[in-house]
C-alpha cells in the first residue's frame, strides 16, 4: 500500500511540472513574461529575441501547432497590428475571422497615421519598400537642437546600390528608415525593395522600432544655416551647379565657367546673381571665417610638376587676403571617359588616372597646410572610380540632383570628425540584422489571421 501511495505521490508532483507555464526570468521592474515557446525558434536562432520579445507583449502569436514559421511571409495587415497595438488601448479585443484587422486600420486612420487608401493591399505581402513608407509615419529620428542630427543621405545612397530601382516618391522614406537604424541592407549592398518581409523580419524590425538602443543609425551632425553667413564658395563650373541647385542659402559663391586656379586670382568669376567680378576684388572686398575651394576638373591632364607649384602660388596669394579663414579644399567629382571622349583629341585629358592624380595633389596640399579635405570624388563615384551614367550628362557636369546631394553633403562634411562622429562602441555581440536573414518566401501562412 505504501508503495503504492509513493507512486501516486511521484506522477501527481510530475504533473504538477507538466502544469507549470513556461516563463524566462523577468527583466527587472517588469512584470512576470507571459508564456514563451515555438518549437522551431530557439535561443540559437538570429531572430530569437525579438520574437520573444513582441510574444511576451502579446504582439505576435503562433500557429496551433506550437511553431511560429519565421520564414512566412508577413502580410501588410499583419504589419499595420505590430506598428499600431502599441498605441492602442490594452481593452480592445479583436474582432473573430477575416476582419481582425478592421480596429487597427480604424485606429491607424483615426489618429491620422493611415490613409483610406491603405485598405487597398492588406492581404498582400508586406514588402521592404511598402514598410518603409509606413514606418516613417512615426517619430523615427532624434529630434536635438544643439546636435542637429539629420540623415546621412549622400552616405547611404552612396551605399545603396539599387537606389534606382527605387521610386523617386519613396526614396526619402528609404532613406529615413536607413539613417534611423530600423531597417538595415543586405550584404550585397542592396536595399531590394521588392522583397517581402519574413514573420522574423518583421519582428526585428518593429523590436528596434520599439526600442531605439537597439538601432545602429547612419547620421551625421549637420551645421546650422548660420555657420555659411562668413563662408566663401570659390571655384569651376561645379561651383555653379551648388549656386543653383545645391540648396545652401547662406554662403557667397563665386564660380567661374572653366575655371581653374592656373589662372589665379585674376579670374573674371561671377556670384549666384550673375554679378561679374575678378577673384582678387571679392576677397579684397570682404573677410570671410571659412572658405571652400571646388578646382581640380579643368586642371586634369596637366603635369603634375608643373600643377604643383602654382597650386602653392594660388594658396598663398589667397591666404595672404584672407589670413584669418579656415580653408578647405575639395577633391575633384569623378569623371565618365567615355561620355567625356573628344574625338578630336588625341590625348583625353578626362580619365580616372588624370582625376586621382589632381586629387593626390590636393590631398597633399591640405595635409602639408592643414587644411580640411572634403572627399567629392568618393561621394560620386562608382567601385572603378567613374561617375555613374545616370549621374551626368557630359561625363564630367553632374545632375541637378547631384548638385543637390552635393550642397547637402557639404552641411555636414565641413564638420572634423572627431566632433561630427555620431556612432557609438558596438563592439558588443549581436545577432545579424532581420534583412540578413533567409529572403521572404512568397507562399502565405496557411490558416492564419493574426501574426
Amino acid at each position: 500500500m505504501k508503495r503504492m501511495l509513493d507512486r501516486i505521490a511521484v506522477l501527481l508532483c510530475a504533473l504538477c511540472l507538466l502544469m507549470m507555464p513556461v516563463c524566462r526570468a523577468s527583466e527587472e521592474g517588469e512584470a512576470p513574461a507571459a508564456e514563451f515557446f515555438f518549437s522551431d525558434v530557439s535561443e540559437e536562432d538570429w531572430f530569437y529575441e525579438p520574437v520573444r520579445y513582441l510574444t511576451e507583449r502579446g504582439m505576435l502569436q503562433g500557429f496551433g501547432d506550437g511553431t511560429f514559421r519565421p520564414g512566412d511571409t508577413l502580410t501588410e495587415a499583419q504589419l499595420l497590428k505590430l506598428l499600431l497595438k502599441p498605441y492602442m488601448p490594452e481593452d480592445m479585443e479583436e474582432p473573430a475571422g477575416e476582419g481582425w484587422w478592421i480596429p487597427y486600420w480604424e485606429f491607424g486612420v483615426r489618429e491620422g497615421i493611415l490613409a483610406a487608401d491603405d485598405l487597398e493591399h492588406v492581404h498582400r505581402g508586406a514588402s521592404r519598400l511598402r514598410t518603409a513608407q509606413l514606418l516613417v509615419r512615426f517619430p523615427l529620428l532624434p529630434v536635438s537642437e544643439e546636435d542637429l542630427l539629420e540623415p546621412d543621405t549622400a552616405g547611404i545612397l552612396g551605399e545603396m546600390r539599387d537606389r534606382d530601382e527605387i521610386p523617386r516618391e519613396a526614396l526619402d522614406a528609404v532613406v529615413t528608415v536607413y539613417a534611423s537604424g530600423i531597417m538595415e541592407g543586405y550584404d550585397d549592398g542592396c536595399f531590394h525593395p521588392e522583397r517581402v518581409l519574413t514573420r522574423a523580419e518583421g519582428a526585428a524590425v518593429i523590436q528596434r522600432l520599439m526600442l531605439p538602443e537597439l538601432r545602429r543609425p547612419k547620421l551625421r551632425r549637420a551645421v546650422p544655416e548660420a555657420w555659411f553667413e562668413d563662408a566663401l564658395l570659390l571655384g569651376n563650373s561645379h561651383c555653379g551647379g551648388i549656386s543653383m541647385y545645391g540648396e545652401l542659402p547662406q554662403p557667397d559663391i563665386c564660380f567661374s565657367y572653366g575655371g581653374t586656379f592656373l589662372t589665379g586670382l585674376g579670374t573674371l568669376c561671377r556670384d549666384r546673381h550673375e554679378r561679374s567680378f575678378t577673384m582678387r576684388s571679392l576677397l579684397q572686398s570682404r573677410q570671410y571665417g571659412k572658405i571652400i575651394l571646388i578646382f581640380g576638373t579643368n586642371e586634369m591632364g596637366y603635369d603634375m610638376e608643373y600643377l604643383r607649384p602654382r597650386l602653392e602660388e594660388f594658396l598663398d596669394r589667397l591666404v595672404e587676403l584672407q589670413p584669418q579663414a579656415r580653408l578647405w579644399l575639395c577633391t575633384a567629382p569623378p569623371v565618365n571617359p567615355e561620355l567625356a571622349e573628344n574625338p578630336e583629341l588625341e590625348v583625353q585629358c578626362f580619365t580616372v588616372e588624370n582625376c586621382l592624380a589632381v586629387n593626390a595633389l590636393f590631398r597633399e596640399a591640405a595635409e602639408e597646410r592643414g587644411a580640411g579635405l572634403l572627399d567629392v570624388f568618393s561621394l560620386f563615384a562608382d567601385e572603378d572610380g567613374i561617375l555613374p551614367r545616370e549621374y551626368t550628362g557630359d561625363g564630367i557636369h553632374l545632375t541637378m540632383a547631384c548638385y543637390r546631394t552635393w550642397g547637402q553633403w557639404l552641411a555636414s562634411a565641413v564638420i572634423p570628425a572627431e566632433e561630427g562622429s555620431t556612432e557609438e562602441d558596438s563592439s558588443a555581440e549581436e545577432g545579424p540584422p532581420a534583412e540578413e536573414g533567409i529572403p521572404a518566401e512568397e507562399k502565405p501562412a496557411a490558416g492564419e489571421e493574426t501574426p
